[in-house]
């Protein structure tokens, strides 16, 4: 089994990229058993991300127990209109985490803005992705922990790890709160394994985009992790952290 808790569907308004259905369907035939939480492009108004985790939904409903949804609305709507939005898709379309991006909707982490998102994350009681890495200095992975510290009952996960440039804030961020947690897009390996052999099983398989699984399962199977290690790294730890094991 693998699951892979980092992709994208729909058109990314900030960095101008659409991604779509079938690069999603090209990796399931890639990967056989691979199991995809799926989250939408960036969008800065109500009316686009409503279509794309509609979208999601649907993909959902067509693959039951291969993809799962994660909302991610701009954390600058209204504050009605984001709580409305995150609630439906949890309650109503079953999406299994919610997303925060510092860079591509320009927030910070611990800004009055984003404290709604760690607000229905806690009320929810589902994990919170961020992007860390670029967009310094809103992305850092040392931005997380004031907040993870007053959230300490929400798994947050980090997008990247802080990319390479930030590996060792990543490090740092998940020394200091114990909910913190990452996936391994655009990390390299030598720094996920001092993680795992430093945190215990915190790290989930990430790919960002469709292009890299190859790439993240090569650099999973060939960085020296010891058999458990890779079995969290590629399932079980995102089966825990996600609350998946009921549902597929």
């Amino acid at each position: 089994m693998i699951v892979d808790v980092h992709v994208h569907l729909g058109y990314d308004h900030t960095f101008d990229e659409s991604f779509e259905k079938q690069y999603l369907l090209g990796k399931m035939a890639e990967c056989e058993g691979i199991i995809q939480i799926v989250q939408p492009g960036t969008c800065h108004n109500l009316a686009d991300v409503r279509a794309q985790h509609d979208a999601i939904a649907a993909l959902c409903r067509e693959f039951p127990g291969r993809f799962f949804g994660m909302a991610n609305p701009s954390p600058h709507l209204s504050d009605d209109d984001y709580r409305y939005e995150v609630r439906r898709c949890v309650r109503e379309l079953g999406f299994v985490g919610i997303k925060l991006h510092p860079l591509a909707h320009g927030v910070q982490p611990g800004s009055r803005a984003a404290r709604k998102v760690w607000e229905m994350a806690n009320q929810l009681e589902v994990p919170l992705m961020v992007h860390t890495g670029g967009g310094v200095p809103f992305a850092a992975p040392v931005a997380l922990i004031p907040m993870a510290r007053e959230f300490a009952q929400v798994k947050v996960v980090m997008a990247h790890c802080g990319h390479i440039i930030l590996a060792g804030e990543a490090g740092a961020a998940m020394d200091a709160c114990p909910n913190i947690y990452g996936d391994t897009s655009w990390t390299p390996g030598h720094s996920l394994r001092g993680w795992c052999r430093a945190f215990g099983p915190r790290l989930m398989l990430g790919t960002d985009h469709a292009d890299n699984l190859p790439v993240e399962l090569a650099k999973i199977r060939s960085s020296g992790f010891t058999p458990a290690e890779q079995d969290g790294l590629l399932f079980k730890t995102a089966l825990e952290v996600y609350r998946l094991k009921a549902a597929i």
